[in-house]
């Protein structure tokens, strides 16, 4: 990781780099948390790497920010996070394997569980001394993982025959459709609190957390004592709604080549793109082996001397073609931004998605981990 001072000197040595802000994420979970009110705590979700920025230093980034919580998708992420010495509470939002359950409980990682069995299986790791700390989930209208309302008593009953050996800490649900459906979000939101409030008269202590982004920002009566936010943190506000949010991440590759392409020619596998004029062409270090998905041959474009050029020809494993007739003067080792901005050129992850018919997290979590991050901020 670089700081500010020895950011031009990292790059130096790099065909293609990801500077990731941290300031940007501290802010970001800072102004999202001072919009949720007093007593709502804040998951910072940071699976994917944290959505692409690098997950120990989007968590580091988001504890600083006020984040109390860390969320994850699997163990691996959990146990890859207790080793950058992160001891925050960590939950595996996802299904954790049982044979890792035992380093799992030995690391104080939070589990999900929705079926009596495995309730079973941490109860059989966890002990008097260091319990199996779970969190059950309710599939309200999701429709992945998760107990229908219905089994919930069963699914408590399992943890109370579990005892000592296992610790119910939180109950939770997901939302479907928070950016689009406010309707069905909160027809969900009464089913959870339907199905939660006899296990709240059982563990009055029990942590309740539903609100994603979208809903958190959107829908106040979500909120419930913790929220888990996901790509608000990371500076792209889901359905326009967010407090004065800001991107974290700026992707760069350089041009490594630059020539005139005579009308007839063509460029890139297949042939996609034949010049009708004299156009000015360049080559840039990166491809969909680095997350500029294939996808966006013909139709995308980077930043290229303070210019949206539009990116011609087949996009292939390392490298694309851009037209930068109207950019100036282009040279092999100038910066071509692929997400971000550049002088006064915006390219945001979000109109990146918009032109291949995506969403900003699947952007920004496709930057593959050949692509160096450089921290900023």
């Amino acid at each position: 990781m670089s700081s500010p001072a020895t950011l031009a000197d990292a790059t130096a040595l790099l065909t293609k780099w990801a500077a990731v802000d941290v300031s940007a994420i501290r802010q970001n979970t800072a102004a999202v948390l001072a919009a949720m009110g007093d007593g709502v705590e804040m998951m910072a979700m940071v699976k994917a790497g944290g959505y692409g920025h690098g997950g120990a230093l989007a968590a580091r980034a988001a504890l600083e920010g006020g984040a109390t919580w860390l969320g994850v998708s699997s163990a691996e992420e959990a146990l890859a996070l207790r080793a950058e010495g992160l001891t925050a509470p960590i939950l595996v939002a996802g299904w954790s394997p049982p044979g890792r359950l035992a380093a799992l409980v030995a690391a104080g990682v939070h589990l999900t569980a929705w079926e009596p069995d495995q309730v079973v299986a941490a109860a059989q790791v966890g002990t008097r001394q260091t319990p199996a700390l779970l969190h059950l989930k309710v599939d309200t209208g999701m429709g992945r993982l998760g107990c229908r309302p219905e089994a919930l008593p069963a699914l408590a009953d399992a943890v109370r025959r579990g005892g000592a050996r296992v610790r119910p800490v939180g109950t939770f649900t997901h939302f479907a459709d928070a950016e689009g459906d406010i309707e069905h979000t909160r027809l969900q939101e009464h089913r959870f609190r339907e199905a939660v409030e006899s296990l709240r008269r059982r563990w009055p202590d029990l942590v309740l957390h539903a609100a994603n982004s979208a809903a958190a920002l959107r829908l106040p009566e979500t909120r419930h004592d913790l929220v888990r936010c996901g790509i608000a943190l990371y500076g792209y506000p889901p359905a326009g709604a967010g407090p004065g949010l800001r991107p974290a991440m700026t992707v760069t590759a350089r041009v490594t080549m630059v020539k005139t392409v005579r009308p007839g020619e063509s460029v890139g596998y297949g042939r996609t793109w034949v010049a009708r004029r004299p156009t000015r062409v360049a080559t840039v270090a990166a491809g969909y082996a680095d997350g500029l998905h294939r996808a966006h041959s013909n139709r995308g474009a980077v930043l290229i001397g303070g210019r949206r050029c539009p990116i011609i020809g087949t996009v292939s494993m390392d490298q694309h073609t851009a037209d930068v007739s109207e950019a100036g003067e282009v040279r092999p080792g100038d910066e071509a931004v692929l997400v971000g901005r550049q002088g006064g050129a915006w390219l945001g992850a979000d109109d990146v998605a918009r032109a291949v018919g995506t969403i900003s997290y699947e952007v920004l979590c496709s930057v593959s981990s050949r692509v160096p991050r450089l921290r900023t901020g």
